[in-house]
């Protein structure tokens, strides 16, 4: 038996969103490839093939395990835009993902439906919202308004927002027409269809694989999805716990529910509004015909037809962060010297609390019961998760623990494939500030040249970084360090 000696984490430069292969060797043979997910925010075949080709090359057109860790595009697009190169001349021995992805579980089943409710009701309020932004009589709202052209401006720009998230979860020509949206993002369905014909191995936080042909010293312990939909819908916690509290909004169902009832919504709009706000006869002085009137002609700009629409937003946020939640997360231990590697897909905080409660059943470092703390201090591999933003890293639960003295980590994020919405938000400058000061600089981000850091370039503030390692450090890293315009390689030494 030749255990495990190191791994090669390659990560695809496809554009924000994560494909990664895994390469796990026992001193120069390779013993194990594993491929984490395939996507980008958006991507043509023609973009995107050059990528896949290389990667079908690396592995030799054959994968031991193929992880999927959620249904979001950024993580499926590319087995749908370039399904013929992943359904020809390609093996895949096991495909992995997380129990909720198992559509023969009655829980699953039952969450789904509720689940798919609001992606349709999430499509068809984008839909609805396009259109009506393009109706003369709503843009005649705007015209005598102070700035209209910066409403104007501003109101297409949340549309072209809530369009991104839509087809975030619900593929773009998915017809709003029913209350259930049953179907799968067309990646997604390329993968449990056709390259995994339904030959799936779901898996719950607790399970620890071991014995996995191929990956001799080594094991693998899930953390993720939850069990309980409490640690799904928490997107933050307390004060010092994540990088930054999001705000509270509004239930979700409320929404929902006006979307399906509103059939006329240019006429109707006080549908989202309960009947006993309705006044229908003349009140106090005012006489109602005429504040119609003024409304009509005069102070169009006031009128608030569609402005429940906006709502939608809400929805959006909340469906993002319980899918993130829902990601399958591995933690891959090196047996011989407890270094592991973390690869989170996009958990939000309220994953990551809940691998703190993780009864693990097996020993770590000596005869102590393993903890999850005792893995994240013994991480030396960090796949950030949701691409360096504000709600991915968890951090008292999180990148606090991680204290391992080599630890390095990637970032999926690129302003080269992004929508401009996100810049807001990737990179957190917090996190960022937190990952340099504990790698030295062994932050590995897509494109990195494009982006900015405190007000200078982040490359120059991650070659700062690399400037407080020593000697030996450094020449570890740059022996372990590749990168190429497709990808960038980093080797874990086991």
């Amino acid at each position: 038996m030749n255990n495990v000696t190191h791994a090669e984490v390659r990560m695809y430069k496809m554009g924000t969103g994560d494909c990664f292969v895994v390469k796990f060797f026992s001193d120069e043979e390779v013993k194990f490839k594993m491929m984490i997910d395939g996507g980008a925010i958006y991507g043509t075949k023609a973009r995107l093939s050059p990528y896949v080709e290389d990667l079908k090359a690396y592995v030799d057109n054959h994968i031991n395990a193929l992880v999927i860790t959620h249904e979001h595009q950024d993580h499926v697009l590319a087995f749908e835009k370039c399904k013929s190169l992943f359904t020809s001349n390609f093996i895949v021995d096991q495909i992995w993902m997380g129990w909720t992805e198992n559509d023969s579980d009655p829980k699953v089943e039952r969450w789904k439906e509720d689940y798919g409710e609001k992606k349709a009701a999430l499509k068809l309020a984008s839909d609805m919202l396009d259109e009506m932004l393009e109706k003369e009589e709503i843009q005649a709202q705007f015209a005598d308004a102070k700035e209209s052209h910066g409403i104007k401006k501003a109101k297409r720009k949340f549309a072209s927002g809530l369009r991104e998230f839509s087809n975030l979860h619900v593929h773009p020509n998915f017809a709003a027409n029913t209350k259930v949206y049953k179907g799968l993002l067309a990646g997604m369905r390329v993968v449990k269809k056709d390259i995994a014909s339904d030959n799936i191995q779901y898996f719950k936080p607790g399970n620890v694989l071991q014995n996995v042909v191929g990956l001799d010293g080594v094991k693998i312990y899930v953390l993720g999805p939850p069990e309980l939909y409490k640690d799904v819908k928490k997107e933050h916690g307390g004060e010092g716990e994540s990088y930054e509290r999001n705000f509270n909004l509004r239930n979700l169902n409320a929404f929902t529910n006006a979307v399906y009832d509103t059939n006329d919504y240019l006429s109707s709009s006080t549908i989202p509004f309960s009947k006993e706000y309705i006044q229908e006869e003349q009140v106090g002085s005012y006489n109602e015909p005429e504040v119609v009137k003024l409304y009509n002609e005069k102070e169009q700009w006031r009128r608030i037809d569609i402005d429940w629409l906006y709502a939608a937003g809400d929805l959006a946020l909340r469906m993002n962060s319980y899918t993130n939640n829902l990601s399958l997360v591995l933690a891959i231990e090196f047996e011989e010297s407890g270094k592991v590697m973390l690869f989170p897909g996009d958990a939000e905080y309220g994953s990551w609390a809940s691998w703190h409660d993780i009864d693990w059943g097996v020993t770590g470092c000596g005869e102590e019961t393993l903890t999850t703390e005792e893995l994240l201090r013994k991480t030396v591999f960090y796949k950030i998760a949701h691409h360096l933003s504000h709600n991915g890293t968890a951090k008292q639960k999180g990148l606090e623990m991680m204290t391992h003295r080599d630890l390095a980590a990637m970032a999926t994020v690129d302003y080269d494939v992004i929508r401009p919405g996100w810049k807001n938000t990737m990179p957190n400058e917090n996190i960022v500030d937190d990952l340099l000061q504990k790698t030295k600089g062994r932050l590995l981000i897509m494109n990195e040249d494009r982006l900015e850091h405190r007000g200078q370039s982040i490359t120059d503030a991650i070659s700062a970084a690399r400037n407080s390692m020593s000697n030996g450090e450094r020449t570890a890293f740059d022996n372990a360090y590749e990168e190429t315009e497709l990808f960038i390689q980093y080797t874990v030494m086991g």
